[in-house]
């Protein structure tokens, strides 16, 4: 299967490929003097000739692939406009090497072998049949220039200093070198060939997957959407005749304490009870859903203290004699944040201290300014949490085993505070010891805005 590159990484490609180019062109003066300075016998001149050859022949490709990567250019047919530039380039540099190799000693040479490098950078560009088509182009360039020299019809330029006699009169030695150059080129085709197709055919399905599990995901975030909108509209339905049955016990239970008889009061109250709790569980699924379907935070700048005032003032924390204490360092905290999602964050985490620490307990919140981080803790000397279980306890409808011997929940909302936390770009974690108590911490951004993906 011939599996072309995309525009963008050929492009890129090809400038790597010009890079090795500019490199070569500054290392064959270098190369030349090196060997000068060792009393070989290499022509200087001609290779200086030769690598400011490539350096001009290399500023024309760089200057076209600028334009080939132009937004004016892009077309269907870039990645075959790119490929045949590559193809145009190997041509080039095969017949500019074999110059090189003919006036630095021939196949007497053994940097002849270096023309595997440039077979490996061809197959790796280009498809297989093209790569061997190259591959033979190095074999008949280097075969031409062999018996060229040998027959005398070219001049062989003998490496004194290097190569103690000229190997261009013996036959079975010229037979010998160029029969492993040519299967070594061939056979580096071949291997490198058979690596990039593979590599490519497995960068084509991994595409394909990828774009199959986005199209999957956003299939299913769609119903996870339609799935929230649902849960919102049936929590609503049901709060609000909740409310009005909550209203109407309290009036029965008020008005006629009187004239009831005990029996019915204990009953009402037991009927309360129960609509209390599908009240704050239908008010939990509200909150959850709510949050999952507004995507975007809705940012102001939230005074801290004043948040956390309003929600202690929708708790009864003196209805087990309990001992609350608020620490707030500075004094005057401003973070930047949806302030209603935050809002849920603080009362998840109070009312959970409250409910799950027995009568004289101790409540403490601790808010601290840390450079551009805010650390809210809150802590109970409550019943605390299993150690084995601390890992669920932010799963949605998961409770701890004492907890739910303790009292009904929802088990929303700890998976309410590590949702919208993570959405400010904070992290949240717990502290607990089974009958001593739980210290949760929330460190959120100043301003998420600012907090890199």
């Amino acid at each position: 299967m011939r599996t072309a590159l995309k525009e963008a990484e050929l492009a890129e490609r090809l400038r790597w490929y010009i890079n090795i180019r500019w490199l070569t062109a500054g290392i064959l003066p270098l190369s030349a003097l090196i060997a000068r300075g060792l009393r070989v016998d290499v022509p200087l001149e001609k290779i200086t000739l030769i690598a400011l050859l490539i350096g001009a022949y290399n500023t024309a490709f760089f200057l076209y692939l600028k334009r080939i990567k132009s937004r004016y250019l892009v077309s269907i047919d870039l990645p075959q406009r790119a490929e045949r530039f590559v193809l145009f380039q190997a041509v080039v540099d095969i017949l500019v090497l074999t110059v090189l190799i003919h006036h630095t000693g021939g196949l007497e040479n053994p940097f002849i072998f270096y023309f595997i490098f440039h077979t490996v950078l061809t197959a790796i560009f280009l498809p297989p049949a093209r790569a061997y088509l190259l591959a033979t182009l190095v074999c008949l360039s280097v075969g031409v220039m062999t018996l060229g020299e040998y027959a005398s019809l070219i001049p062989h330029h003998h490496l004194k200093g290097f190569i103690p006699a000229e190997l261009y009169t013996t036959p079975v030695y010229l037979l010998a070198v160029y029969t492993a150059f040519a299967t070594a080129i061939f056979f580096t085709t071949h291997i490198v060939s058979s690596i990039s197709e593979r590599l490519k055919e497995g960068e084509l399905k991994l595409k394909e997957r990828t774009r199959t599990l986005k199209e999957l995901n956003l299939r299913l975030e769609e119903k996870d959407r339609l799935k929230s909108q649902y849960v919102r509209m049936v929590a609503h339905d049901i709060k609000n005749p909740l409310s009005s049955i909550l209203t109407m016990v309290d009036v029965l239970t008020d008005e006629y304490r009187g004239t009831l008889p005990e029996d019915a009061l204990t009953l009402a109250e037991g009927i309360r009870k129960k609509a209390e709790f599908l009240h704050g569980y239908a008010g939990e699924l509200l909150d959850i859903s709510g949050i999952r379907l507004e995507k975007t935070l809705r940012l102001e700048e939230v005074e801290l203290s004043t948040l956390i005032r309003d929600v202690l003032a929708l708790t009864n924390q003196k209805k087990k004699g309990l001992s609350l204490k608020v620490n707030i360092n500075p004094s005057s905290i401003r973070l930047v944040g949806d302030r209603q999602q935050l809002f849920c964050v603080l009362k998840n985490l109070i009312e959970n201290a409250l409910t799950y620490t027995p009568e004289g307990g101790r409540i403490t919140i601790n808010a601290t300014l840390r450079e551009n981080t805010v650390l809210i803790e809150v802590s109970d000397t409550g019943i605390g949490i299993p150690p084995d279980e601390i890992a669920r306890i932010f799963d949605e409808f998961y409770r701890a085993s004492n907890a739910e011997r303790l009292t009904k929940g929802t088990g929303l909302g700890l998976s309410i505070v590590k949702l919208v936390v993570e959405r400010h770009h904070g992290t949240v974690d717990v502290e607990s010891t089974p009958q001593k108590g739980t210290t949760f911490r929330v460190t959120l951004p100043v301003n998420p805005q600012e907090v890199k993906e």
